[in-house]
């Protein structure tokens, strides 16, 4: 069976195969690239990719770039009527790519391998996973891009050398930045760090480049036009194009007709831009992921094995000084191994063939990109003017750049006696205190009455799909409670009635239903009726805990039984 691996871009997207072990890109209306546009069309159609990006120019308002960088939030786009949240829109980008893929192939496009930028947190991998249930996909695994990218790079050299190579990643896209610190060896890929910015990318270029012409309309004709949504439509497609020009032009000239009307006269841009003007305008930009690239090599902790090369993926390093800054800073080969575009694409698909027991001898190794951890009560927590302390501590407990999968525990202890709850908050960040870390989810666990300073034992389980697992317990009792932190936005609300029936609990209680028999199915099922009739709250929250209790239990007996 074909295997399918999908690059869900912030300005472009890419669905490869895997076949006879070789993976190659698979052209979508013609182009294997597909820019991750969408327009919502008058008529109820919804187009995606190069006719979406034409027709934004006439109907920006009802076009949509760039969704993945909102993906994760609290946020909708209102456009042609709707209210449509990240995920839904970066849904129909996946169902363009799935359609197009089955048209090309004749094949069924259903199990897939996304990949997700390696500094995505938790919240934003969920949205992703959400944005594939949506369109239908089963989502064998996120994958981190830069990880992704190492999977189809040349190995020549490493397969070579008696000794590991260092190979640094550097993925600048069109939206999001990751850079991550791989020792190669032969056929085995280990992450050792990771660093990135989720929000720059080449749209923070493009935004350089609009400023400049929105500043000469003012200078040239005393014309504001960004409260004109087609006049700015245009602008920043202009600004687009001169960016991509420029990685092999040194000048572009721009005569841009009748942009809009101001008093009603037209108005007309016209100015010539060069390389240095684009470089001196975007060299900060590449700088702070110079640092950022720093730092990943600093906590590879690489000791006296040297840099060997850099990589480059995503269209954004075609820019001349883009090379240019990396050469400086490491003095090392700098090399375009694969095309960068479609790097992280053909990654995807091999990672899904490994996953489907293709014959590929690759062993992949990664890590998480932030610390998660929980909420505590520490020692420089503040108190409150009625003697109460307000928790603010962030104790970690898998660290940063942990080999995934990861299991860690941590023990805390109760702070008064006969505690009777504890409200479990996990967290994701680098920050001491929580609040100043990423929420990803929250639960109550009941405690059995001890004495306060009593241990409870926290154990949280990262896989690599970037979903969390968490357990807590309380050693010498048989009170224990696992939890697998339910899709959420990055503000901790859940999902809407689809989101919720479309659950990962709910697909797996489904699948579990045909294994189960007598009293558990029986249970499951008036469980699943309960999620059904039940809306958002403490209610649901306790129905998809005794849902997933009853899913560990079954499968520990049949674990226990297999054994």
């Amino acid at each position: 069976m074909t295997t399918f691996g999908i690059d869900l871009g912030t300005t472009n997207s890419v669905i490869s195969r895997l076949s006879e072990g070789r993976p190659t890109a698979i052209p979508v209306a013609g182009e294997v690239i597909v820019p991750s546009v969408v327009c919502f069309r008058d008529d109820g159609v919804v187009v995606v990719g190069r006719e979406a990006r034409n027709l934004e120019l006439a109907h920006p308002d009802r076009t949509v770039r760039s969704a993945k960088r909102r993906i994760g939030q609290d946020f909708a786009y209102d456009v042609a009527g709707r209210r449509l949240r990240p995920e839904e829109v970066s849904a129909e980008v996946l169902r363009a790519l799935k359609r197009g893929a089955e048209a090309v192939t004749g094949e069924a496009v259903r199990e897939v391998v996304i990949t997700v930028p390696a500094y995505f947190d938790d919240a934003q991998r969920r949205g992703t996973l959400r944005a594939g249930e949506l369109a239908g996909l089963d989502v064998l695994r996120l994958l981190n891009e830069p990880t992704s990218a190492s999977l189809v790079f040349d190995q020549a050299v490493a397969s070579a050398a008696r000794d590991p190579e260092i190979v640094l990643v550097y993925d600048l896209g069109g939206g999001t930045f990751d850079v991550s610190v791989l020792e190669v060896f032969g056929e085995v890929r280990e992450v050792r760090a990771t660093a990135g910015n989720t929000h720059l990318g080449g749209d923070d270029f493009d935004d350089k480049l609009l400023s400049l012409f929105l500043d000469l309309l003012r200078t040239q004709h005393g014309a504001d036009v960004r409260d004109d949504p087609r006049a700015m439509a245009r602008l920043r497609r202009l600004a687009e194009d001169t960016k991509i020009r420029l990685s092999t032009e040194t000048e572009v000239a721009i005569a841009e007709e009748f942009i809009a009307t101001a008093g009603g006269r037209p108005l007309h841009l016209q100015t010539r831009v060069t390389r240095r003007q684009l470089e001196a305008l975007i060299r900060p930009l590449l700088e702070s992921t110079v640092e950022l690239a720093r730092r990943a090599v600093s906590e590879a902790n690489l000791g006296a094995q040297p840099l060997t090369r850099v990589c480059l993926v995503g269209g954004s390093t075609r820019i001349p000084l883009c090379r240019e800054v990396l050469d400086d800073a490491f003095h090392v080969d700098v090399r375009e191994d694969v095309d960068p575009d479609l790097a992280v694409g053909l990654g995807a698909a091999v990672q899904a063939g490994l996953l489907k027991g293709e014959p590929i001898e690759r062993i992949l190794v990664d890590v998480s990109a932030h610390s998660l951890g929980i909420l505590a009560m520490g020692r420089h927590d503040a108190e409150e003017d009625d003697g109460r302390f307000t928790a603010d501590t962030f104790v970690p407990i898998i660290r940063r750049n942990t080999v995934l999968p990861a299991v860690r525990s941590e023990e805390l202890y109760t702070a008064l006696d006969d505690q009777e709850t504890i409200q479990v908050r996990v967290f994701q960040g680098e920050s001491p205190q929580a609040s100043k870390n990423t929420p990803v989810g929250t639960f109550k666990y009941d405690l059995e009455p001890v004495p306060e300073g009593s241990p409870v034992v926290f154990q949280l389980e990262y896989d690599l799909d970037g979903v969390v697992r968490v357990s807590v317990s309380q050693p010498e009792t048989k009170n224990a409670k696992t939890v697998a932190l339910r899709v959420a936005d990055a503000s901790g609300k859940p999902s809407d009635a689809a989101d919720r029936e479309s659950s990962a609990i709910v697909r797996k209680a489904r699948a579990a239903l045909a294994r189960l028999e007598g009293e558990r199915r029986s249970r499951l099922e008036g469980l699943l009726a309960d999620l059904a009739a039940t809306g958002s709250g403490e209610r649901r929250t306790e129905i998809e805990d005794a849902i997933l209790d009853l899913l560990l239990d079954a499968d520990g007996d049949e674990a226990a039984s297999s054994g």
